[in-house]
């Protein structure tokens, strides 16, 4: 079992949060704006004790006397401002971690720098910290961070990061004036040893077309609970009789997928990423394999006996799918 590994400490929050609201709200309709937390067995236990998981563009239809709960991804920046326009009651449980990337971005924009955000731009987490910015570019990975810093350096076109980025990037992004300053940043639960990677890029690039870094910017904004999970599983991948992991977690967490890759990067051994323990039984196992985007069921997936499995959960994943 890995050192550290489960929920942390704002995934927990958000959980007590909206119970505390449930309990002391007991007349009012409790509304979460999208997911609480990416892991679909916890939200699907709130949503039993009635707590109502709205897109948050469906937000005009909430009763003026409901209660609100801002997830711990967070949200826009617009549809905080129409919470507070209609002076609903808002319970806000973003993560501390989150906020101080948002608040990194928008420093980003108030001193001219345009938010350079590795993340997945279909994430709640980024598409709420991207509506802080001016104006963003959201990277994936180190190959898309690549395609950038051609442009940097005069080596792409900039129809070709318009295409590249559609969807990715702020209205009205024009890459010959929105990448002459660059601040960088990442969704907190992306891995840190890539983000840091991806931060060099930039700043290699910067300084390759101006001669100077004082064009560029960098926050290192992995959040600690992340960076402590992937530390933790990536320490118990290189112990030498780990002959397959699992991995627990929702399929849509960020945090818990990385972990999976960060186990095989330090161990290539079959790495199992369940969401649950009735995933699996002795003879096969469903789970979503590394760099895959839908489930797959694996047959004769355990090794003969002794076998020595490495185990760790998501922080979005409750201590008791462990226990069982």
């Amino acid at each position: 079992l890995a050192n550290v590994w489960g929920f942390c400490y704002g995934v927990l929050y958000a959980i007590e949060s909206v119970s505390h609201a449930l309990n002391q709200y007991r007349d009012r309709k409790i509304y979460v704006l999208g997911d609480l937390i990416h892991n679909p067995h916890v939200n699907a236990e709130l949503q039993k004790r009635g707590v109502i998981f709205i897109d948050p563009d469906e937000i005009a239809r909430i009763e003026p006397d409901a209660v609100v709960v801002v997830p711990a991804f967070g949200t826009r920046k617009d549809i905080f401002e129409k919470i507070h326009g209609r002076q609903m009651l808002t319970i806000d449980t973003t993560c501390p971690e989150v906020k101080t990337v948002e608040e990194e971005v928008s420093r980003f924009g108030r001193e001219g720098f345009t938010a350079i955000i590795h993340g997945k731009f279909e994430h709640q987490e980024s598409i709420a910290t991207s509506s802080f910015a001016e104006h963003y570019l959201i990277v994936r990975s180190k190959p898309e961070s690549e395609i950038v810093c051609r442009f940097i350096r005069g080596k792409e076109k900039g129809d070709v990061i318009l295409s590249t980025f559609a969807g990715a990037v702020s209205v009205g992004f024009d890459p010959a004036t929105h990448l002459k300053r660059i601040g960088v940043a990442n969704q907190t639960t992306m891995l840190m040893n890539e983000s840091m990677e991806i931060f060099e890029m930039f700043r290699t690039a910067v300084l390759e077309r101006d001669g100077h870094t004082r064009n560029f910017e960098s926050m290192k904004t992995i959040c600690s609970a992340t960076q402590d999970r992937q530390d933790a599983v990536a320490a118990l991948a290189r112990h030498e009789s780990i002959d397959i992991f699992i991995d627990v977690g929702g399929h849509s967490s960020s945090n818990t997928r990385n972990l999976a890759i960060t186990a095989h990067q330090n161990r290539p051994v079959p790495v199992y990423h369940i969401e649950r323990a009735d995933n699996f039984t002795q003879d096969s196992i469903t789970y979503l394999p590394i760099h895959q985007n839908s489930p797959a069921t694996q047959e004769n997936w355990l090794p003969k006996t002794p076998v020595h499995i490495g185990l760790t959960a998501g922080a979005s994943t409750p201590h008791s799918e462990l226990e069982l």
